[in-house]
Parts: C-alpha cells; sequence; structure tokens
C-alpha cells in the first residue's frame, strides 16, 4: 500500500520544517516541542506506543514525566498528519467542531489553566491563547454551523506556546514540592498535572476523529505512528460479501442475571474524572448478546435494504439528523461507482482502503438504532416490544466483561490498561487499545473475554442506552467542575470500551464516557435481546437519578408514565416561558405592575446605559429563554444576540424574529388550555436580533466585547454558575472595558441543580458567617468588575388562570474595570 510522503524531515537539532504545499503559501519552522520519538518513553520498533496508566501509590517524578512526554509527544506525531497550513486551519466539513489548529493548542492551554487553578504555577504564559483555546465545542445539535468565525494564531505560534508550555510542565513535575502528595492523588495539587495528559489522551482520540473526517488528500501517514492492523494491508475488494467467509456469522451469547456495582473507588491508585466515583448497585435481568460487534458486513445488508431512507426505522430526532446531512451509509464508508451498486472502500486515518468486512462498523447512535429497529422488522418483532432488539446498556457492559475485571482479589491487576503498554501485551489480553494499531481490527481478531464475548474493550467503543449521569455520591473536582456535569442533560449517550486510539484513563475499566447521539466517535455498538420468558423492562445506569442535572430532571424513571410526565412539564414550562415572555395582557389586573418583566427589565439597561454613558452599539443575553429581553433590547441597541441551552425556545425565538408572532397553548386548570396568539410589537426592529442554542459555559470565542451582557434568572437554574460566569473578563471577555454586566437572580439555589459546594452564595461557611450570594459575586470577581448599582425586580408567571408564581428577582450591575 502507498502512503503519502511524511510530514516532517528532520533536520538538524530536531528543527522539523513543515513543507506547506500549494494551498500555504508560507513556509513554518516548527520544531519537536518536547521529546523528538526516538527519545521518548514507549518508542519501540520504529513507532511510539502508549505507555500504562500511572499508578500514583508507587510513582516517582520520572514515571509521571515519562507518562506526561509519551503524551505530548503522540500530540505531535499526530498532527504531522496534517499536510499543509489548509488542513491545520479548515473547519471540519460538519461545521461543529474547531479547525484542527485549536487542537494542536488547547491541550497546552488547559495543562496551564489548571495548574495555575491548582497553584502549582504563578501566572500566565499567554493570556490570550489561555483564553482563546480554552474550552472546546460540544454542539447543541446536528445543525449548528455557526462555529468557525475566529481568527486564530499562526502554526509556528502555537508551536512556541507549546514548547514554553512543555517547558513549564516538565519543570513542574521535575521540581515541584507538591510532587509529594501525589500518593493522595484527589486532594493532591498534583491531580491537575495528570489531569492534562489524561485531557490531552482524549484530544489525541477526538483529533484522530476530525482527522479522518478531512479530504484525504490533506493528509498523510505520519513517521512514528502505530502501523494499522495487518489486515488493512492485505484486504481485497470484495463486491458482494459472504456471512462466515468475509465477515463471521455473529452468534448469540446467553448471560444469567446478576449483580452490578458502578463507580470507581475513591481509593484506587490511579486517575479519574468525577463521573466515574460514587456507587450504585443494580440487578440486572437475563439478556443475550452478539458475541462480536456489528461488522461492515453485517451493517451493508441494512444499508443495501434502503434503510438509510425509511423513516419507520430511525427516531424522530435521528431522521431529522439524516435528512439534514443527506446522510446515506456511515461516515467512513467512500462509495465506488453509482450508489445503487452499493460498493464501498473504507477511508482509515490516512488512507483510503479496500473495505475490510469484518471490521466493525463505525456509526453514530442514532444509526445504531436504525439498525436494531432494522433487524425488529427483520424478526417481525414489533420495535416497543419488551423483548425486541435494541443496543447495550452499561449495565449490561459489565456482566460481559471478562471475569478478572470483578475479580477483588488481584488488586491492580483487575485494569489492565495500568500494566500493558500499546502492542503484544495489550493484544495478547484481547484488547485494541493503547495503540496497539492505530485501525479497527477484525471482529474476531483477538481473543475473547472469558464471558466469551469479544472486543468488550478495545477496538471502537460501544454506544449505550444510558443517558450519561451521575452515581449516588458523585462529587465535582474542584480543579476541573465543568467536566462531567454539564453533560447531564439526557442529551448524551454513554459509550463504554475504548477504541483503538484509547489509552490511559480512557481504556480503564472505570471509564464512562459520553457523547450526543449524533456525534461520530470512532465507535459501534452491539445488540441485546431480552429474556423472551420475561417482561422485561429496559433498566438503565440513568434510572431514577436524583441529580444534580440540568434543567427539568431528564432520566428515565422506574415509575409508570414518569417519562411522560417529564414531558408534560417540559412542554408547560415552554408555555409559560413564552407567555412571561411576550403576552403580558394575560395576567389580572392586580398583576399588571409585575407583568412584562422582559419590558421592565430592558428599561432599566437603558436608564444604566444613560447614568454610565454607554453608547447601545452590541447587547448579548445570556440565558435568553423565549426571547422576550432580546427584542425588548432591539429597540435602543443595534445588535442584541440571545443565547439559551433549550433548543425548543431558541427555534421558536429565531421563527419570531422571522414572522413577528406566534402560538402558545395557556393553561386555564386541570388538563385545560386554550390557544393564544401574541406578536413581537411593531416598533421593535426585529433583524438587530440574532439567537443561537448554546451552552453558556463555552459561548464561542468569538463572542466579544460586548457593550452590555445580561444574566437573567439562569444562575441558580444551572449546574456550574460559576463557570458561566467565568468568561466574563480577561482575555477575549464578553464584557468590554468600561462595559456593563448586569446579573437578576433570586438565588433560589436547589441541591438537585447545583451541587451545593458550587452555590455562590445562600450559605453559612466554615468560619460561622453567612454568605450571601452577591458577596459570592464579589470574590468571583475581584477586581475584574465594580459593582455600581443594586435593586430589586419582581415578577409574576401564570401557572393556570388562577395561580401565578410571583417572584422578586434581585438585580446587581457591574462595570467592568478599563
Amino acid at each position: 500500500m502507498a502512503f503519502a510522503m511524511n510530514f516532517f524531515e528532520r533536520g538538524g537539532n530536531s528543527l522539523l520544517k513543515l513543507r506547506v504545499g500549494a494551498v500555504g503559501s508560507v513556509r513554518h519552522l516548527i520544531q519537536w516541542t518536547g521529546k523528538a520519538p526516538p527519545q521518548t518513553p514507549g518508542f519501540r520498533d520504529g513507532a511510539l506506543y502508549a505507555t500504562p496508566l500511572v499508578d500514583v501509590s508507587k510513582a516517582t517524578r520520572k514515571d509521571v514525566l515519562d507518562a506526561f512526554d509519551n503524551v505530548w509527544t503522540t500530540t505531535e506525531i499526530l498532527f504531522g498528519a496534517l499536510k499543509n497550513s489548509n488542513a491545520f486551519f479548515r473547519p471540519p466539513n460538519h461545521n461543529l467542531r474547531h479547525p484542527k489548529i485549536f487542537y494542536y493548542a488547547h491541550p497546552a492551554a488547559v495543562y496551564v489553566n489548571k495548574l495555575r487553578v491548582a497553584g502549582l504555577i504563578p501566572g500566565q504564559i499567554n493570556p490570550y491563547f489561555e483564553r482563546i483555546f480554552e474550552t472546546g465545542v460540544d454542539e447543541m445539535r446536528w445543525d449548528d454551523m455557526s462555529k468557525n468565525h475566529m481568527k486564530w494564531p499562526s502554526i509556528e505560534e502555537c508551536a512556541k506556546y507549546r514548547q514554553q508550555v512543555y517547558e513549564t510542565v516538565a519543570s513542574c513535575i521535575d521540581k515541584h514540592p507538591e510532587f509529594d502528595t501525589i500518593r493522595n492523588l484527589d486532594k493532591s495539587k498534583f491531580w491537575a498535572v495528570v489531569l492534562g495528559f489524561e485531557h490531552e489522551r482524549i484530544h489525541i482520540e477526538t483529533s484522530s476523529v476530525l482527522i479522518r473526517e478531512l479530504p484525504i488528500d490533506l493528509v498523510q501517514r505520519p513517521e512514528y505512528f502505530p502501523p494499522y492492523h495487518p489486515s488493512a494491508y492485505t484486504v481485497k475488494h470484495v463486491a458482494d460479501p459472504e456471512e462466515g467467509v468475509h465477515y463471521p456469522k455473529n452468534e448469540w451469547i446467553d448471560v444469567d442475571a446478576g449483580d452490578v456495582t458502578l463507580g470507581k473507588p475513591r481509593s484506587w491508585p490511579t486517575f479519574g474524572w468525577d463521573n466515574e466515583y460514587g456507587e450504585k448497585k443494580v440487578t440486572v435481568a437475563p439478556f443475550s448478546a452478539n458475541k462480536f460487534k456489528i461488522s461492515n458486513g453485517e451493517y451493508l445488508k441494512f444499508v443495501r435494504s434502503q434503510g438509510y431512507s425509511k423513516q419507520q426505522y430511525w427516531t424522530p430526532e435521528g431522521w431529522s439528523w439524516r435528512l439534514f446531512r443527506n446522510t446515506k451509509w456511515p461516515q467512513f464508508w467512500v462509495p465506488t461507482g453509482p450508489a445503487g451498486l452499493h460498493q464501498y472502500r473504507l477511508r482509515a486515518l490516512f488512507d483510503v482502503i479496500d473495505m475490510p468486512w469484518d471490521w466493525p462498523v463505525i456509526v453514530n447512535y442514532h444509526e445504531a438504532k436504525a439498525f436494531a429497529n432494522w433487524r425488529n422488522e427483520q424478526d417481525g418483532v414489533a420495535s416497543d416490544s419488551p423483548h425486541a432488539l435494541r443496543i447495550l446498556t452499561e449495565l449490561e457492559h459489565h456482566r460481559i466483561r471478562d471475569a478478572s475485571h470483578h475479580d477483588l482479589t488481584i488488586g491492580t491487576r483487575r485494569d489492565p490498561v495500568m500494566h500493558c503498554s500499546g502492542g503484544p501485551e495489550m493484544l495478547k489480553r484481547g484488547y485494541n487499545l493503547n495503540l496497539s494499531y492505530t485501525s479497527e481490527s477484525p471482529v474476531n481478531a483477538l481473543p475473547p473475554a472469558s464471558t466469551g464475548f469479544h472486543d468488550v474493550f478495545g477496538n471502537v467503543w460501544e454506544w449505550c442506552e444510558d443517558h450519561f449521569s451521575a452515581l449516588p455520591g458523585f462529587r465535582v473536582h474542584p480543579y476541573y467542575d465543568d467536566f462531567s456535569l454539564p453533560c447531564f442533560d439526557g442529551l448524551h449517550n454513554i459509550i463504554m470500551g475504548g477504541s483503538f486510539l484509547s489509552a490511559g484513563d480512557e481504556a480503564s475499566i472505570f471509564a464512562r464516557f459520553h457523547f450526543r447521539p449524533h456525534f461520530h466517535q470512532f465507535s459501534g455498538f452491539r445488540l441485546v435481546r431480552p429474556d423472551a420468558k420475561r417482561n422485561t423492562r429496559l433498566i438503565t445506569s440513568c434510572m431514577d437519578n436524583q441529580g444534580p442535572y440540568v434543567g427539568t430532571n431528564p432520566f428515565r424513571s422506574s415509575v409508570a408514565h414518569k417519562s411522560q410526565e417529564v414531558d408534560m412539564k417540559n412542554q408547560r414550562l415552554f408555555n409559560e416561558s413564552i407567555q412571561h415572555h411576550f403576552d403580558s395582557d394575560n395576567v389580572p389586573a392586580f398583576l399588571k405592575p409585575v407583568g412584562n418583566y422582559p419590558s421592565r427589565l430592558a428599561s432599566l439597561v437603558f436608564d444604566l446605559t444613560q447614568r454610565f454613558s454607554i453608547e447601545p452599539q452590541r447587547a448579548l443575553d445570556v440565558g435568553c429563554g423565549a426571547g422576550g429581553v432580546t427584542f425588548e433590547l432591539c429597540r435602543r441597541f443595534k445588535e442584541v444576540v440571545g443565547v439559551d441551552l433549550n433548543g425548543s425556545l431558541i427555534d421558536h425565538a429565531k421563527l419570531l424574529a422571522k414572522e413577528g408572532r406566534g402560538r402558545y397553548s395557556s393553561r386555564t386548570e386541570g388538563e385545560l388550555s386554550v390557544e393564544r396568539s401574541f406578536t413581537v410589537p411593531a416598533d421593535i426592529d426585529r433583524t438587530r436580533a440574532e439567537f443561537k442554542q448554546a451552552d453558556a459555559y463555552c459561548l464561542p470565542a468569538e463572542m466579544t466585547n460586548y457593550d452590555v451582557v445580561v444574566v437573567s434568572n439562569l444562575l441558580d437554574e444551572i449546574p456550574l454558575p460559576n463557570t458561566a460566569l467565568g468568561r466574563m473578563a480577561g482575555p477575549r471577555a464578553l464584557v468590554r472595558p468600561g462595559g456593563l454586566l448586569i446579573i437578576a437572580s433570586p438565588y433560589s439555589w436547589d441541591e438537585h441543580v447545583t451541587p451545593k459546594d458550587l452555590w455562590l452564595g445562600g450559605f453559612t461557611g466554615e468560619d460561622g458567617r453567612a454568605r450571601s450570594s452577591v458577596e459570592g459575586l464579589k470574590a468571583l470577581f475581584g477586581d475584574a468588575f465594580e459593582l455600581v448599582h443594586e435593586t430589586e425586580l419582581p415578577t409574576a408567571v401564570r401557572k393556570h388562570s388562577r395561580q401565578f408564581a410571583v417572584g422578586i428577582s434581585h438585580v446587581s450591575v457591574w462595570q467592568a474595570r478599563k
């Protein structure tokens, strides 16, 4: 197989020249910013493999430095796959992630920011870089196309920054006295160091996915990267694969009922993300599951049966995604010839190869779910039957694991990644993990677990039915409080087991990772058949979860009809929000003074801009809800952006901006309601309003320098108020120098929504003193903002014709220091 020429040329003193092709016009000089691969731990046979997960109970400084070097240099090797500057700066074709230049510098910025939070380094290295490269993108939905309006620094500037960060982190590991506390990692400042390279491992994998999505003429195999599985080099083109010849027949294995305990012991001597800890015990009913993950050959039958064009196989969201993307086959399949022939090759990381029909298919959750529904139709089983085929759950994944993973007598040997580097020692355990190969492997290539199942860990991740949720006893780590919490929203599915590029904690038996169902990772699936002798309900790890969570409790319930009740509650809240923002006439006369909250808040904003001599040009409404405040601000401001996490409200607001009128259902009593219509006031210029679905925790980097930012009735309704306010000041600040930040909140703190240790106020501190939320804001903002005004703003929300929720929001006004 012919590979493209290497991206790097070795020069004197490890100098590497980035050869910019026809697309690029500048020759950049880039060094190995850390160790060159041949000098890096894990290097053998001409390639760099992942090293074992660090055991902090006996780790030396050299052990930690070796792990850091291994991860750091792996990133640099991987980015050697990009041929030219276009490859670095071109957004992905789906436009849902940043260009690759972001992911080249992002891990370095996270090291600096987390080491600063831990107090291991005194200050910033490059404040601008540490803001723009701080937070990646968790796109809200598959049609969110507004990610890439940022002008990024050059490759050379990013390489220079990486070198500065490398020297800082390496020096910290080598010399900082806090290393002596590492054996109690959870309470050690060195948690931030280990976090840094475990975080970078995640991005090695996600960056690989983005590289695999690039046009083939922009990538090439980089020197020092481990090879594909040998079958990639010997596979021959087969147009019509046969089961049992070109891919194995997927047998069913029965699994008895049994108990599962989820959760990583806090005494376990390795790094773990916050969601891994806690404990939940569940009895799992008997089931049968596929011996192998679904192969490309098996999946071809679904594609050839027009499965991508038949709506009955897809969930409503999945079908909408399929139509929007015009998807007709899996992401990495490359059609050859007319579409009706259904002949395909496979896009591997750096090449297009003949299709290995015995490799696991890589799909998103929507595609996996559609395949399961198609199989049910083939078997004559209704998809909503309790006996229908479905995707595995997290609990069932534990039941199909090798017995050694549950053996408490063998200590850390339970977790192979603590003792095996990538390569032969990992492969003989049956796991294509730790960069043992840099491709998928045949689903039957490696030894099975003691339970008979293949690839329970490694090869590709495994989609699960479970929504990502906290385990009982969950708590955030103060150095990274927003790793998991924002994703406890019922919109992320768990993936288990790791892939061929998973290493470190990602490859651990305790790992619990998560992605949105439309997202493409190196993920596949296997099917489960519930026990036909029982009327078995779907039991998932998220069932009856009591929080924390985002918004209304989104998780499954063991109580019959609870999910319908949640849907009804969400619809009711949607209608209440519309009324609250736009239909102030729908309140009795005695409540008129506290009605029309958006207009009264906007009037306050206008008064404040006059008082502080601020020209009303640009405003941002964070947590805009239905958009009433956003529209009202358009009376004076030339440009107003409203952002909210709730996609239904944002869609409604966009429609209002376009048409100027809307309808909603107004509850009268009980289950009765009437339809009401309303209009946006005619004197409001709706063209000034723009609405975006976005997470307050990670607003796009290009959003900056607003004259006024409004945060209304949001802080006590989200898990991480501190994080949501973190972008207000500093480089790429949302509020311009001299601008105003206006916060309105009743501060109705609730532990089900916001963990108590993340409340801004409303509690008694360890010193016995009551702490108010305004005091918390002062402590959070420090010298960045001055509190210049406080007031109270009452409001009334209509529940039904005879019930209203009356509240008072405290309004604090903060001016950004110049």
